[in-house]
């Protein structure tokens, strides 16, 4: 996840968007956005995979770690389905 984490950091700001190719011409969208939780900012991490349309977030206080956090969720889902 050292790429989505480089590439989270480099967009910056409170939101961004991207997608990852996972073979096959399968496609995987991910986005970001950050939001004022209580007393607390927050990232909420969103990925769609394509193919299946599973979806996963994850809200946590990077955008690195939301977008890794929602990626890894989202790929034990596919793989419990076998559609990796």
């Amino acid at each position: 996840m050292d790429k989505l984490e480089s590439l989270a950091n480099t967009i910056g700001g409170t939101s961004g968007a991207g997608q990852l190719d996972r073979g096959n011409g399968k496609i995987v969208n991910w986005s970001f956005k950050g939001q004022l939780m209580g007393f607390e900012w927050k990232y909420i991490g969103i990925c769609v995979d394509q193919a299946t349309g599973e979806t996963a977030t994850a809200v946590k206080q990077s955008r690195a770690g939301s977008i890794e956090h929602s990626m890894r969720d989202l790929f034990q889902r596919l793989a419990a389905r076998n559609a990796l």
